[in-house]
């Protein structure tokens, strides 16, 4: 069932030939299963050709607080937005719009090397990957009644997901498993299915 989503995914980009997700941030070791990705160097006057947009967190943080309300407007407007960090300093953006949407930030470090799925049905489909990679280094977020967790890791939620407005959002605390040097056939299927989460209803 993951694979057809994976293909319905490829052909629905090369159909449309417009540029619906953007990646942002600390980008130069991601490699991503999808060609059609825009990677951008700053964020564009104008969000709305997106349906989602990753931002992998840097040390210093490249967003200024105009773009960050900015981005936080797209979300509620219905955008698909995920928000990546791992362990200090690589956590500046997420930290950023955490704060400004949930008042809240990443804390932690956690070196297990793979993360637990959660074991109820929550809004990532993650019954086909095999085993989920948490990322070199990784942070947890805080529980909050507006998130569910869609993994944990040492009993901590590192990912979750969650409607923002008519948005949604991926929260991550492990954006290295997206790494070059760690892409799998499991990463691919969550990097793919994040974005099937972020861009659906868009």
């Amino acid at each position: 069932m993951k694979i057809i989503w994976v293909i319905f995914i490829l052909i629905s980009k090369l159909l449309h030939g417009q540029a619906e997700t953007a990646v942002f941030g600390n980008q130069s070791f991601f490699c991503s299963p999808d060609t059609s990705i825009t990677h951008l160097d700053e964020i564009p006057k104008d969000l709305s050709p997106y349906k989602s947009i990753f931002i992998f967190s840097n040390a210093t943080s490249l967003i200024s607080k105009y773009n960050a309300e900015r981005l936080i407007s797209y979300v509620k407007n219905g955008g698909g937005l995920y928000i990546g960090s791992e362990n200090w300093p690589l956590q500046a953006e997420a930290q950023q719009l955490t704060q400004l949407m949930y008042n809240k930030e990443h804390f932690g470090e956690f070196r297990q090397a793979l993360a637990e799925k959660s074991p109820t049905q929550n809004n990532l489909e993650l019954d086909e990957i095999e085993s989920l990679p948490a990322g070199n280094s990784t942070v947890a977020f805080p529980l909050d009644y507006r998130l569910k967790v869609e993994a944990w890791v040492e009993d901590q939620p590192l990912i979750l997901s969650g409607e923002y407005g008519a948005g949604r959002i991926v929260i991550d605390g492990g954006y290295s498993r997206f790494y070059c040097d760690q892409r799998n056939k499991n990463t691919d299927l969550l990097f793919l299915e994040i974005i099937r989460y972020l861009d659906y209803g868009n």
